[in-house]
């Protein structure tokens, strides 16, 4: 990898660049894109005004609601799917309807589904399945130009779609992934949010752990549980997402584990663990269904597959996810660049953060991103 300041990329890999109109093209879409997330208070207004509003319409695939956003006028257009992080709103929640807006609004078709579990605040392999079925079916659409599209996701989100971007079915449809702080090893994330010790070497403490990233692990994990009253009442202790106050953790401590089955016991002796030296052992004896989770949801033992053009952003700190993480995967991708910019509060680019280094790099994040459309 090279390093130029906060910029890093993959020297081997990286295709030729875009020419000097794609560039200009580039430029003006971001500049409509970065007008509107970023709520800049003159230019915002004049290109809203600019600009024709998109269509957006509801839609059902295999199950999932999502809105679709079409750009005004006719003929077939490139195309974003935004996958979204653990949030009770996803699709509507005020940054994602803005990002949508902005896209539709520079000629993007733009597909935003409510993917399963995850406004509970948990993954699973459905999870997954469903964002391959949404890739697919936008794929197919006849609005949607030669197929192929930027998969775009933000936190989780920004996981599953690496993770995704590395399926044979859906690989020659995608085109870009665009990743906002994602993580690239969820056993590290559960030995995180439980012992607060970032990789089983690594100091406890040294990395706090963010309740909603407890959270996202305890109801991840105990969703691999049959169902019944056992799965139910664990589900329960923990809390969903709009609990964000409460410690989910708390919630197993008054448990006797005894009394519970053996998987279900193994899980709840993990999740309340705050031993760093006794988590490979506790994680080892996890049911196989668990297991198999966390390496479903790992995007970095699949990150050398991938054969999309990957775009990386994460703050100098990230709440939940340490710099480790986005460091792993941009060493490992083939054709990777990696942008750290202080303009990023984890997923959000924030103007009231955006000093002019930072607002740069994050701009390029944004311009690469449309670059070759």
């Amino acid at each position: 990898m090279s390093t130029d300041g906060h910029v890093q990329a993959a020297e081997s890999g990286l295709t030729t660049g875009p020419s000097t109109l794609e560039k200009l093209r580039a430029a003006k879409r971001a500049l409509i894109v970065l007008s509107g997330i970023l709520d800049l208070r003159l230019l915002g207004p004049a290109v809203r005004a600019l600009t024709r509003r998109p269509r957006a319409e509801s839609v059902e695939i295999a199950g999932v609601p999502a809105e679709l956003v079409t750009p005004a006028g006719k003929g077939p257009r490139p195309a974003f799917v935004l996958v979204t992080g653990a949030h009770p709103l996803r699709r509507r929640e005020p940054i994602v309807k803005k990002v949508a807006d902005g896209l539709g609004r520079a000629g993007f078709v733009v597909l935003v589904p409510d993917l399963p579990g995850l406004g509970e605040g948990e993954i699973t392999p459905r999870t997954v399945e469903s964002t391959v079925c949404i890739v697919e079916w936008t794929a197919q659409r006849e609005e949607v130009a030669g197929g192929h599209i930027v998969l775009c996701g933000a936190s989780v989100g920004a996981s599953l779609a690496l993770i995704v971007a590395g399926r044979r079915e859906v690989a020659d449809s995608i085109s870009v992934v665009s990743s906002i702080c994602p993580f690239a090893d969820l056993e590290k994330m559960i030995c995180l949010a439980t012992t607060r010790c970032y990789g089983q070497d690594g100091p406890v403490g040294t990395y706090d752990a963010a309740i909603l990233l407890r959270r996202v692990v305890a109801r991840s994990l105990l969703a691999t549980l049959p169902e019944g009253p056992e799965r139910t009442q664990l589900l329960d202790r923990v809390g969903d997402i709009l609990r964000d106050q409460e410690d989910p953790i708390d919630g197993l401590l008054a448990l006797d584990v005894d009394e519970l089955g053996p998987d279900a016991r193994a899980i709840v002796r993990l999740l309340t663990n705050t031993d760093a030296g006794k988590f490979q052992e506790l994680y080892d004896g996890l049911p196989a269904d668990a297991r198999a989770l966390v390496e479903l949801l790992s995007p970095l033992p699949r990150a050398a597959g991938i054969r999309a053009r990957v775009e990386l952003a994460v703050p100098p700190l990230d709440p939940y996810f340490p710099p480790g993480e986005t460091q792993a995967l941009a060493a490992a991708v083939p054709n990777a660049r990696l942008i750290v910019s202080g303009t990023l509060d984890h997923t959000r680019p924030m103007k009231s953060r955006a000093r002019l280094g930072d607002l740069a790099r994050y701009s390029s994040f944004v311009l690469r991103t449309l670059a070759d459309w």
